[in-house]
């Protein structure tokens, strides 16, 4: 059986008039709370792991609120993508306490219906898996959250591929548009991997992380050639691909 997921990244900031409103309405409120903050980045990209433990991948998109113009259209384009993929698991780290939020949230403004992935369940939720917050998965029923560039590096990436992960430089009155989308596109680069790891732990005995690692890389190379990581990232493929070839020549 073919398991198949929709990877998610966001980016938002503070609005400036959602801020200063809540404050007014509640001045007791020490801080800004998430239904303060508006989308400017949306990031999705659909993969699929089969019985055999391989791992392809579709389409990768995103959007900013540049090119869409308002967040409206941002969260619109977004959710006609996911509808395509309607028979795909929505994966995020730590999504189910801030993106899908904020995007529930963005839907309300917008006036628009959820897509099937964030829609309300039907019946049990357990019996209707339509996303996974992996965060939330690696921690269970234990007390702590893990960083995702924790995962990460326990899976071997580079310190250096990981650098400036935690902070997107998103800024209200100064956003690097270009940069913004490749720091979401490459968030559910990353996402990925944990997802092929996470999949790893609970029993796929065909699936191997370096494999599926250096499957998602390839692609991923394939569809943003120009990334500015690019070059870090041809740089850890080449090095699971040799990694590979070498423990191929063992077993023989």
């Amino acid at each position: 059986m073919t398991k198949k997921y929709l990877i998610l990244d966001t980016e938002s900031i503070f609005d400036p008039y959602l801020r200063e409103a809540y404050e007014c309405i509640e001045p007791a409120c020490e801080k800004a709370r998430i239904g303060c903050r508006s989308l400017v980045a949306i990031a999705l990209w659909a993969v699929e792991i089969d019985a055999l433990g391989r791992v392809s991948t579709g389409s990768l998109q995103s959007w900013t609120l540049e090119e869409c113009g308002d967040e409206g259209n941002l969260v619109g384009c977004a959710f006609a993508f996911m509808r395509q993929y309607s028979d795909h698991v929505l994966v995020s780290w730590g999504g189910l306490a801030m993106d899908c939020q904020i995007l529930q949230l963005a839907a309300i403004t917008a006036d628009l219906e959820l897509p099937y992935q964030l829609a309300e369940a039907k019946g049990p939720r357990w019996r209707d898996l339509r996303q996974v917050d992996l965060g939330l998965a690696m921690k269970g029923s234990g007390k702590t959250w893990h960083h995702l560039t924790e995962i990460l590096l326990r899976a071997g990436l580079p310190v250096g591929l990981l650098l400036g992960k935690a902070d997107p430089d998103i800024r209200p009155d100064r956003i690097a548009w270009d940069s913004l989308r490749q720091h979401c596109e490459a968030d559910v680069l990353f996402t990925a991997m944990a997802l092929v790891a996470w999949e790893r732990l609970q029993g796929q005995p065909l699936l191997r992380i370096p494999g599926a690692h250096l499957a998602l890389l390839e692609a991923f190379l394939r569809a943003r050639p120009a990334a500015f990581r690019a070059p870090l990232l041809r740089r850890h493929a080449d090095a699971l691909q040799e990694a590979i070839a070498g423990d191929f020549d063992q077993a023989a």
